[in-house]
This record gives C-alpha cells, structure tokens and sequence, in this order.
C-alpha cells in the first residue's frame, strides 16, 4: 500500500518500542509523516535511522499522556508545524498482570511503571489507577485533543484506538484494570464514532499476543521460550506481529475504508477469550 498516504500527518502514541514502532514504520512506507511521542526523550523513531526518507518525514517528541497540557502542547506543536492532523494512532498503554487484584506485588507495580508506595493497600490502588489512566483517560484526551484540531481541516479525520483482547465481555482475571479500561475504550471507540462523525472516523484494533521485546520478557515462559507451546491455544499457532497492527491501521487510514466507522478489529489469530490468562501469569510469578 504504498503511498497511499502521501501528504497525510499522522500522530503515533507510544513509538520508543514494540507495537508503537511498528505502526509507526508501516505508516511511513505508506507515505505518511509521522509524528512519534514518548515518555522519555528520543533523537527519532527507533528504526527509521536506516531509511533516510523516512527521517525526513518522521520526528519523535516527548509527552507525558498522563497530562493533558503535554498533550495539547503537542498536538498544537504538530498542527503549527504541518498545518494539520489526518491520524491519531491511540497506541500507548499496557500492562503486566498481577496474581492477585486485591494486594498487587511492588514488583509488579515497578515493572509497569505505576506510582510507588510501600503500603500494599496504596500501592494496590495507585496501579489500578494508573492502569486506568494510561489505557483509557489518557487516548481518551488524545482522541478530544485531536478531534478539535481536525474538525477545523478540510477532509474527514481518522483515530485508530489500541485496545486489547483483555477488554473482551468474558473478563480478564490477572489483568482486571487493563480489562476494564481497554473495554471502556472499546465502547468509547463507538461512541465518539457516532458523535463525531463524518468530520472524524473513529476505530479500534483489539490485539492478542504480540511479539515485542516486552512479550519476550513479561509474558513467554522461560522454558517456552519461541511460544512453540504457548501459542498452541491460538488456532494460528503463532503471536502477531507488531507491523500487521501497523498494516491495519494503514488500511484503516488509506481512504479504502472509508465506511469503517466506530468498529473493533480483533488481530488475535482467531483466540479465543480467556486461553492464555493462565500461561501468560506464569512468567510473573516465577520472578516472585
């Protein structure tokens, strides 16, 4: 599909690894300048160094999602600089599980990332929180953010959220935050689809098991360590793969999908709800 965004701004939540960086590259074959932010300071998008193209239509800022002024400064920024915003990718976010949602280990919480604290009741509260706001409050201030910038544009603007198979109506024990958040999102998805719309498309893509560095390290068992035993419960035996999240947003964003308004692409291989809770712990408790 390339160049099927030449000329379009597009803005990527969460480019310093993983998923994030693989949007990012696909966005960029299609032809799209591409915007990247993360938490902490990079010189650009990791990977675009070999493609001299796409360092000249890429750059990575920093920003804090946490804060919503961090945001509106750098969706101002890019608007100032490119003269408008086509895409937002909602990519930041994640989580690791936790044994117990009621007494959430300080390994757990320090490996995620959330506020620390040395009371367990605070420090259960606080991740649960942080869970919430970085999978849901904050693309949904993204998403606000803007929306109010594109629907100053000519042309019809396009949100892709990154949501989860976690948010799926059978629960998710082990990652009962991230769960509750990515299903908010999904529902959010539709319902800014249905009052934003035709100025703005809003969709969502719901990933299984993705395979990033993180995945390596976080969710596939020491002993198991290509998946070939873990991926068994997935009816293609394998993870996703950080460029085929990237491939669809494209297709989302290409103006081939033009009537694609306020769904939920699932890219899990065909998983069924629930199967891999219980494997995917095991690497969690093993370091406990």
């Amino acid at each position: 599909m390339a160049g099927v965004l030449e000329g379009k701004i597009a803005i990527v939540t969460g480019t310093s690894r993983g998923v994030g960086v693989g949007i990012a590259h696909e966005l960029l074959r299609a032809g799209a300048t591409v915007v990247g932010c993360s938490r902490s300071a990079l010189a650009a998008i990791p990977g675009t160094e070999s493609h001299p193209d796409w360092q000249q239509r890429s750059t990575q800022l920093v920003c804090d999602q946490g804060d919503y002024n961090a945001i509106d400064s750098l969706v101002t920024r890019v608007a100032e600089t490119y003269g408008r915003v086509d895409i937002l990718v909602n990519n930041a976010g994640g989580t690791v599980p936790t044994p117990h949602v009621e007494d959430v280990p300080a390994l757990v919480s320090r490996i995620q990332g959330a506020p620390a604290s040395d009371d367990d009741l605070e420090r259960t509260m606080l991740f649960h929180a942080f869970a919430i706001q970085m999978n849901l409050i904050s693309p949904m201030w993204f998403a606000v953010r803007a929306y109010r910038q594109m629907q100053t544009q000519d042309g019809t603007g396009c949100i892709v959220n990154v949501s989860s198979g976690a948010g799926h109506p059978a629960g998710s024990p082990t990652l009962v935050s991230y769960g509750a958040a990515k299903a908010g999102l999904n529902h959010l998805t539709r319902s800014l689809a249905e009052e934003w719309g035709p100025r703005v498309r809003v969709n969502c893509v719901a990933l299984g098991p993705t395979i990033t560095e993180n995945f390596r390290s976080f969710v596939l068992p020491k002993d198991d360590p290509t998946g070939a035993t873990y991926f068994d419960a997935i009816p293609l035996k394998r993870g996703g793969e950080p460029a085929e999240v990237g491939r669809t947003c494209v297709f989302l964003a290409s103006g081939q999908a033009d009537f694609i308004n306020g769904t939920t692409i699932e890219i899990d291989g065909g998983m069924m709800p629930g199967v891999l809770y219980e494997s995917g712990l095991k690497t969690i408790t093993d370091l406990l």
